[in-house]
């Protein structure tokens, strides 16, 4: 028995994206499981029943359906849906009964994250299964530094 039957992979075209594209691969690969690469979209200005699924640019079906796997035997399907990314990964991957989402986060922090707000961290606080995160670090990151223990401090006798 596999531990996983269903992992989803939202993309946004991005080098993070594609990077957690690459992760999900392997990893349904290994596990010989299914792969749902997901595209959410905005709603086209002129919403109808069929924009729920297609986007008001064709070449953004065009682009989500270029993207192929590096391997031909995954199990793959691919959704487009209309709506904020975060919530519709959260209700597609609950819908689907997904066992694991693999998405990419570029790791923004400070204001740059509270102006742009993050995708990643709303579905790593509602989705309902678990979330692998797959970071893209700069190379002008300095490496992270040895945590340092301090000795407690005595407290002041007064």
């Amino acid at each position: 028995m596999t531990v996983f039957q269903r992992v989803l992979c939202p993309v946004d075209f991005s080098e993070t994206s594609a990077k957690a594209l690459l992760f999900a691969e392997r990893l349904v690969r290994e596990t010989g499981t299914e792969l749902i690469l997901l595209h959410a979209f905005d709603a086209p200005a002129s919403y109808d029943a069929a924009g729920q699924y297609e986007p008001a640019r064709p070449e953004i079906r065009r682009q989500f359906e270029e993207i192929t796997p590096l391997h031909p035997e995954i199990k793959l399907e691919r959704i487009m849906h209309a709506g904020p990314a975060g919530e519709v990964i959260c209700w597609l991957a609950q819908d689907r009964n997904c066992d694991l989402i693999v998405m990419g986060t570029h790791g923004r922090t400070g204001l740059r994250h509270l102006l742009l707000g993050s995708v990643a961290e709303y579905v790593l606080r509602h989705a309902h299964c678990p979330v692998t995160t797959v970071r893209d670090p700069s190379t002008l990151e300095p490496p992270l530094a040895e945590p340092r223990v301090m000795p407690a401090q005595a407290p002041p006798w007064t």
